[in-house]
């Protein structure tokens, strides 16, 4: 059909991207603020296992981000076994999203993010943790 577009951009739903709005005056990268974001929703169950995320195009298309933003904290989401990308079937959370590892992941993130919000680095975050841990 002349004039109609083959594929159309598929939409993100508004809860979404009111739920990963990524800032731009942060100190904590967009691909980590996008990851963040989709840990917090499915540690939630606001994207329950099985949930199909959106396409990396149309995710970074609705933050207003680039699309390697969004592709960075999706490879890093699959290194930690939180979701499952297929190749023309999308990318969805796994089965394993709620597990005790991908929680500590979480919380470390969390962590890192007000340490770095709070101005210390990798280093004085190291040194508190290992106050909290007797040897």
């Amino acid at each position: 059909m002349a004039g109609q577009a083959k594929n159309p951009t598929p939409t993100v739903p508004t809860w979404l991207v009111t739920a990963l709005t990524v800032k731009a005056t942060s100190t904590v990268p967009p691909y980590e603020q996008v990851r963040t974001g989709l840990l917090d929703l499915i540690h939630r169950n606001r994207l329950p296992v099985g949930s199909k995320l959106p396409t990396v195009r149309a995710l970074a298309a609705a933050l207003g981000v680039s699309a390697n933003t969004v592709a960075r904290a999706y490879k890093e989401l699959e290194q930690a076994s939180v979701v499952t990308a297929r190749p023309r079937l999308g990318t969805v959370v796994a089965q394993g999203a709620d597990s005790a590892e991908s929680q500590l992941a979480a919380a470390a993130t969390a962590y890192a993010e007000v340490a770095r919000t709070l101005g210390f680095g990798r280093r004085d975050a190291v040194r508190q943790l290992d106050a909290v841990f007797p040897a």
